[in-house]
Order: C-alpha cells, then structure tokens, then sequence
C-alpha cells in the first residue's frame, strides 16, 4: 500500500513531547527512532487477521505467513494487485478456499479468522461506527468473539483505530524491551513495573509502547 493510502496519528508529536519530557529512559529510545511513526491499513479485517496470525508467535514468522495468505486470496479471488490491503475484506476471506494449514496456520486460528468474518458481515453497522465506543467496550465486543483475546483487542486498538493509551501488559516483546532498558533483572520484575511505567506514559502509552518495540525490532509489524 503506498503511502498516500496510510493514516497517521494526529496526536503524535504532541505525545512524543510529552514523553520526552516525563520519561528520560524513554525519551532516547524515542528520539533515536523518531522517524519510525505508527500507521493503520484502515482494513477492519485484515488487522484483526494479523493479530490472530501472530498470537504466540514471532512477528517475523507473522509478517511472512500473513502475507503468503493475504496473496493467496487475491489471487483466488482474481483481484492480485500490489495493495493487498485494500481489495481483501471479510467477504473475499469466506469466499476463499486457500489451504491455511499449508501456511502454517492452525485450525484454531483458521476458525476464529471465520469466526470474525461473519462476525464483520453481520454487523457491519457497528464496525463501520468504532469512533462511537471507548477502548473498553471495543475490547468488550472483540473478546466476546471465540479465539479474541485482550491481547489481539489491544493490537486491533493500536493498529487499526491507533488509540493513544493503550498498553498491552501481556506482549512479551514489550516486557522484554522494559526490561532492556529499565535495566530490570527479568521478565517478572519488568511486569511488576507496569503499573507505575503505564501511570507515568499515560496519556500516551501507544507511543510508548511503539517506541519499546521499535528498540528491540527496528522495522516492527504493522498489523
């Protein structure tokens, strides 16, 4: 997709600032990835797809296998073009009959990426209407979907509707890039400094977040 076709945060600059000017840990780690900036393929469905992709795996074996699949279905579907994201909705996914356990990928995910594409069709009202909600009923309606879990709600919230505050307490790549830089012994003492990190990011734990992760992964997945 090019970059014409992407969104960007409008809060951004004003987040960065702030952090820089609460967090001096954070704010080298921001200011030597500055150019790194969050982005959203304003695709509903094919964000929630690379979450589910990526649950309990790394986000390089997730990029690949999430492309391989994007592909596959537009080349079923007879749409093949280099802006995967923009011709591939939940539609064109239940019309698909690629082989997914060819590409890695489980039953179990297999059938929650079904799961949500009926979902997506059936109420295509309320998804179309996500400005309305708060984080915490976005995340009620994802996690009442079999297969959605807070972690994947919170990739979507980050990715797709790209809401400032959000910290997802459980990613292992942000608790392993706490705990690099915070100069923290483990994973565990990383997790019991969330509560005061997230206090004093706030409002701006997405750009927070996003900046740990860029630490450890210069080029993360945008999902």
């Amino acid at each position: 997709m090019t970059p014409s076709k992407l969104k960007f945060p409008n809060y951004w600059d004003e987040g960065f600032n702030g952090l820089c000017a609460s967090d001096p840990i954070l704010a080298k780690i921001a200011i030597q990835n500055k150019e790194i900036k969050l982005y959203s393929h304003r695709n509903v469905f094919l964000t929630l797809v690379r979450a589910i992709v990526s649950q309990q795996i790394s986000s390089q074996a997730a990029e690949k296998i999430s492309y391989k699949l994007l592909f596959l279905i537009s080349l079923e579907s007879c749409t093949l073009t280099r802006e995967l994201n923009k011709v591939i909705d939940a539609s064109t996914f239940l019309r698909s009959k690629s082989c997914f356990k060819r590409l890695g990928i489980s039953q179990k995910k297999y059938t929650t990426m079904n799961t949500v594409a009926h979902h997506l069709n059936n109420n295509k009202d309320y998804w179309k209407n996500l400005n309305n909600f708060s984080d915490v009923e976005i995340l009620s309606e994802l996690t009442n979907i079999k297969g959605i879990g807070v972690w994947t709600g919170q990739m979507f919230l980050i990715f797709h509707l790209m809401r400032p505050n959000v910290l997802p307490e459980t990613d292992f790549g942000l608790l392993k890039s706490i705990m690099k830089n915070y100069s923290l012994p483990d994973i565990l003492s990383a997790k019991q400094q969330l509560p005061k990190l997230k206090e004093k990011w706030a409002p701006w734990n997405t750009i927070a977040t996003w900046y740990l992760w860029c630490d450890i992964d210069p080029r993360p997945f945008i999902y």
